[in-house]
C-alpha cells in the first residue's frame, strides 16, 4: 500500500510538472505574439508620421510654389503698371510745356520787327501752333487739376508778355502781337472758360481795349447822372468808380473779373430808365443785385434808411420799417460770383446783417416800455462842419471818454443838421477822416466869431484898450 502511494504522489507531481510547464510555454508564446503585434503597431505608426510628413514636405512645397508664382504675377501686373504709369506721365511731360516760350523769345530778345517779314512768318505759325497744342491738350486723358494749373500757367504768360511789350520805348511796333495775345486771351475765355483764371491780373492792353468799347456809354451814363434828381451821394459813389475804371489806366491794376463786372455794369446802367419816378430805387435794385458791395454805396444806404426812419414817430413803427426793408433786402435776387470786391461779403449779407442789429436794437427799446421822445436839437451847421467841431472837441480832451462810436452814436440820436433830420454815426465817423481845407475854415470862422463875443462880453475893457490902440495907430 505505501509503495502505491508513493507512486501515486509521484506520478500526480510529474503531471503537475507537466502542466505548469505547458502553461509556462504558452505564456511564452503570447508573449512574443504580443511584443510582435506592438512591433507591427509601432512600425505601423512609424509609417504612419513617415507619410504624413512626406505629405506635408509635398504640401509645403506646392504652397510655396504657389506664393512663389503669385508673387511674380503681382510683379509683374506692377511692373506693368508702372510701366504705363512712366509712358502716361512722358506724354503728360511732352504735352504740359510752355507753348509760348519761341514767342517770348522772339519778342522779348528784339529779334520781332516790322522789317523782319522772317520774323512775323515765324510769329504767325507760333501763335497757330497754341491753339493746336491746346486743343490737343484738352482732350487728352490729363488729369483736371493739370488742365487748370495749365491754363493758368499760359494765362500769366501771356499777361507777362503783353507787359513787357508795354513798357518797351517803342511799343507801338508791337501792335500786332499785341493783338495776337489779346486773340488769345480771348479764345482762352470763350472755349476755356472752366480753366480761366479770372483772378489774374489783366495786361494794360487788355483794359486799353475794353475802355473805348464803353467810352460812348459812360459818357451818357456820367452825363445823365449828372443832371439827375438823384441822391447826390449816390451819384458821386458811381462816378468816382468811372473816373478809376476808365482814367489813367494803368496806374492801377486790376483783375479780368473786375473789368467783366465793369463792362456788366455799365450795359445795364445804359439799358435803365432814368425818366421813370423812382429811377433811384431801380438803380439801388440794380446795384444790389449786381453785388455791388461798395463802401460808399453801403453808406449812402445806411442814410437812407436813417433819413426815412426820422420821419417815424413811434418805435414801433420803425421797427415795423426796419423788418420791411430787411424783408426786401433777403427776398431780392444776387447773382453769384462777381461782385465789385470779391474779398468782402455781399452788399446783400451787408445790409442785412446791419438791418438785423439796428432790428434788434429797436426791439430792446421797445421792450422798455414806454419811452418819452426827446426832441432833437436843430443846429445851423451841416453834417461836416459838427463833424470837424467833433473833433476838435475830441482832439482837446473836452469829452471825459475817448470812445469815438459812442460820442458819434450820442451827436447822431440828439442833434439835427440844417439839411438832415437824422444824422447817422456812419455820415459823422466817415465827415470825421476827411475834413478839407473848406470845412476847417468855416469851422475856424465860427470859433473866431465866438471868441470875439466872449471878448465883448466878459473882457470890455480889453477890447476898448484895443479898439483905442487900434485907433491911435490908424491916427498916425
Amino acid at each position: 500500500m505505501a509503495k502505491i502511494a508513493v507512486y501515486t504522489s509521484k506520478h500526480w507531481r510529474s503531471v503537475i510538472n507537466v502542466h505548469s510547464y505547458q502553461i509556462h510555454i504558452n505564456l511564452n508564446i503570447k508573449n512574443r505574439n504580443h511584443e510582435k503585434i506592438q512591433k507591427t503597431s509601432a512600425k505601423k505608426n512609424t509609417d504612419l508620421q513617415s507619410l504624413q510628413q512626406d505629405i506635408s514636405t509635398q504640401r509645403r512645397h506646392i504652397t510655396n510654389g504657389y506664393h512663389i508664382r503669385y508673387w511674380y504675377d503681382n510683379q509683374h501686373s506692377y511692373l506693368q503698371k508702372i510701366k504705363r504709369v512712366c509712358v502716361t506721365h512722358q506724354k503728360i511731360s511732352a504735352m504740359l510745356k510752355n507753348e509760348l516760350q519761341d514767342i517770348e523769345e522772339i519778342l522779348i530778345e528784339r529779334i520781332y520787327s516790322d522789317s523782319n517779314k522772317t520774323a512775323q512768318t515765324d510769329l504767325k505759325t507760333r501763335f497757330g501752333q497754341i491753339y493746336q497744342a491746346w486743343e490737343e491738350v484738352l482732350f487728352s486723358n490729363m488729369p483736371e487739376c493739370s488742365l487748370v494749373r495749365y491754363f493758368h500757367y499760359h494765362l500769366d504768360i501771356i499777361s507777362t508778355i503783353s507787359t513787357t511789350l508795354s513798357n518797351f520805348p517803342d511799343s507801338e511796333k508791337y501792335l500786332l502781337p499785341q493783338n495776337e495775345l489779346l486773340a488769345l486771351i480771348d479764345h482762352l475765355r470763350k472755349y476755356y472758360s472752366s480753366y480761366f483764371n479770372e483772378d489774374a491780373i489783366a495786361p494794360r492792353t487788355y483794359h486799353q481795349r475794353l475802355v473805348p468799347q464803353l467810352t460812348g456809354d459812360i459818357c451818357a451814363i456820367q452825363k445823365t447822372l449828372q443832371s439827375s434828381s438823384l441822391n447826390a451821394a449816390l451819384i458821386a459813389c458811381l462816378l468816382k468808380w468811372f473816373n478809376i475804371m476808365s482814367e489813367d489806366i494803368g496806374k492801377v491794376k486790376f483783375t479780368f473779373r473786375s473789368l467783366c463786372y465793369f463792362g456788366c455794369i455799365i450795359c445795364q446802367l445804359g439799358s435803365l430808365d432814368y425818366d421813370s419816378d423812382n429811377v433811384e430805387k431801380l438803380l439801388v435794385s440794380l446795384l444790389i443785385r449786381s453785388n455791388f458791395n461798395n463802401l460808399s454805396f453801403f453808406v449812402y444806404y445806411q442814410d437812407t434808411i436813417w433819413n426815412a426812419l426820422g420821419d417815424f414817430r413811434g418805435t414801433q413803427e420803425r421797427l415795423n420799417y426796419l423788418v420791411e426793408q430787411k424783408a426786401e433786402i433777403m427776398s431780392s435776387p444776387e447773382v453769384k460770383n462777381i461782385a465789385f470786391d470779391p474779398s468782402w461779403p455781399s452788399i446783400k449779407s451787408m445790409i442785412g446783417n446791419w438791418l438785423t442789429e439796428e432790428i434788434l436794437i429797436t426791439e430792446k427799446s421797445l421792450c422798455k416800455g414806454s419811452e418819452v421822445p426827446v426832441p432833437k436839437i436843430p443846429v445851423e451847421m451841416s453834417v461836416a462842419h459838427l463833424s470837424c467841431l467833433i473833433r476838435l472837441l475830441y482832439e482837446e480832451s473836452v469829452f471825459a471818454t475817448q470812445n469815438l462810436q459812442f460820442i458819434f452814436k450820442c451827436f447822431a440820436g440828439h442833434y439835427q443838421s440844417k439839411r438832415q433830420a437824422v444824422i447817422s454815426p456812419g455820415s459823422l465817423s466817415k465827415e470825421f477822416y476827411s475834413i478839407d481845407q473848406h470845412t476847417a475854415a468855416r469851422v475856424r470862422d465860427l470859433l473866431q466869431r465866438m471868441v470875439q463875443r466872449i471878448n465883448r462880453n466878459f473882457f470890455p475893457m480889453t477890447v476898448a484898450i484895443n479898439a483905442t490902440v487900434l485907433s491911435y495907430l490908424s491916427m498916425r
